[in-house]
């Protein structure tokens, strides 16, 4: 029998040896992407210097308006889909905690009581009657033993998950901080091309008041004053739509505040930021670090990965250790005098399955392949987004420097159009056109400048952040080794 029982154990050992040799994780996948050294585009723009960055990688800081970071620390707090992604991150700790339960031990307990009763009778004899009680206890606990780490890769793949989702929380707060920044911008924009065009409107009928009283004195024609109200009644027209642009736009920041839409909106500024700290670029390869959307895509694929290996330990067979005691008697103060104690183990596994496994098996493979071209997309796109945002901040520079020299020019032609008007050497409608073009021009700037800034706080989005907007619940267990 011993002999029977050494080559037991020896067969035992060599399968769970091969088993784990079996499981092995397969080879890492290769990122199909190349990582550029430097970005081809560079900004001018100044950047924080060490030291200057807000401690808490709160990047608004860099206006140094408290009405812009009230606002998106409101936002922060309230937005929906911000509590959507922080309900996601919850969901994703309670599978954590779900999977950690798996491995057991368990032990579930029973009790109950029965009373019965009888009657018979036979012919020529009394009727009879009995009842009888019984009561019954038991206790019962298991325990799977996970030899070949099937539990352990389950374990951290959803503390992975978890993790994930934390970085799809944090890319959420970045990209919401930016939205209500970009919002706020257009809204002072919009308003500041309100008080230019409210200006442009007072001009314009100041200019007709004096052309009616040329044209009463005879030093103007009807024309003139026909196409003076012609283009009073253009600029009147422009104002129904910078307002209907104001009342959107404050509607749109009221949804990002968690507000219903058309309440009132504290954005009180009167002027455009002019000067503020741009983020520094760093190399593409600390978009790695900072990005909260790459993060996530790496842990992910690591997740798929280790599902592939969950997948390959189910061919084999699972050893539980189970014991339990159960307790039963007529009388309840006898009841634990009564009982049986049962200790036990199974090894079950699977024989045949007709190839569930192994598709399995193939399944989780092809989701590492889908995560990792997932990962190098969502590496290729930061790497883009951050070039273009270099080239959008560095050209829109120079577009905002032409037309400000378009508009010195203009302004030339116009006082020169005066002049020769006045002295009759031109028709108004020379300077009535490059009247209308100044006035054009102006708006545009405006817009233009509200874009520049846009820019610039793109810059801190497409770059990303270390830091971290939520104190997130740890999901790591030091047993499992999840990183």
């Amino acid at each position: 029998m011993m002999c029977y029982a050494l080559i037991a154990i020896v067969h035992m050992s060599v399968f769970f040896i091969a088993g784990c040799n079996l499981i092995s994780p397969d080879p890492a996948a290769e990122m199909p992407l190349e990582m550029p050294d430097a970005y081809v585009h560079q900004t001018k723009t100044a950047t924080p210097q060490s030291g200057e960055a807000s401690p808490d990688g709160e990047w608004w800081l860099a206006f140094d308006i408290d009405e812009l970071s009230d606002l998106i620390r409101t936002g922060l707090g309230a937005n929906h889909d911000l509590n959507v992604l922080k309900a996601r991150a919850d969901q994703a700790l309670a599978h954590v905690k779900r999977e950690k339960s798996n491995p057991g031990p368990t032990l579930d307990y029973s009790f109950g009581g029965e009373q019965n009763y009888s009657q018979s009778k036979i012919r020529g004899q009394s009727r009879s009657s009995d009842n009888d009680h019984s009561y019954s206890a038991s206790l019962s606990a298991g325990y799977t033993l996970d030899l070949l780490g099937k539990n352990r890769a389950d374990v951290n793949a959803r503390e992975l998950e978890y993790l994930a989702a934390l970085q799809d929380l944090e890319d959420g707060a970045l990209t919401l901080s930016t939205d209500i920044a970009d919002t706020w911008v257009d809204i002072v924009s919009v308003r500041i091309r309100m008080q230019v065009l409210t200006r442009q409107i007072e001009a314009n009928r100041m200019t007709l008041n004096l052309l009616e009283l040329r044209y009463i004195n005879g030093m103007a024609t009807a024309l003139d004053v026909s196409q003076q109200r012609q283009a009073l009644a253009q600029v009147l027209s422009a104002m129904p739509l910078l307002e209907k642009e104001e009342k959107q736009l404050i509607n749109a920041l009221g949804l990002a505040l968690g507000r219903t839409p058309g309440t009132p909106v504290g954005v009180s500024a009167t002027a455009l930021p002019q000067t503020f700290l741009a983020t520094q670029t760093g190399i593409p390869a600390d978009l790695l670090k900072n990005r909260a959307d790459i993060r996530a895509a790496r842990m992910r694929l690591d997740a798929a990965a280790l599902d592939v290996k969950s997948a390959k330990a189910d061919f084999f067979p699972e050893l539980t250790l189970s014991a339990s005691a159960a307790f039963s008697s007529g009388s309840l103060d006898l009841l634990f005098q009564n009982w049986v104690l049962s200790l036990g183990a199974a090894l079950a596994g699977p024989l045949l399955d007709g190839g569930a496994r192994k598709a399995e098996i193939e399944r989780t493979r092809a989701v590492v392949r889908e995560e990792v071209n997932t990962y190098a997309k969502t590496v290729a796109n930061a790497i883009c987004e951050v070039e273009d945002a270099l080239v959008a901040i560095d050209r829109q520079n120079a577009y905002i420097e032409r037309l400000a020299q378009q508009l010195a020019a203009i302004k030339v032609t116009l006082q020169d159009a005066r002049v020769q008007y006045l002295n009759g050497q031109s028709s108004y409608l020379n300077y009535l056109s490059a009247w209308a073009s100044m006035e054009s021009l102006e708006r545009q700037l405006v817009s233009e400048q509200a874009t520049y800034v846009k820019e610039r706080i793109a810059l801190y989005k497409v770059t990303g952040r270390r830091g971290s907007f939520f104190n997130a619940v740890p999901a790591q267990d030091n047993n499992t080794g999840a990183k």
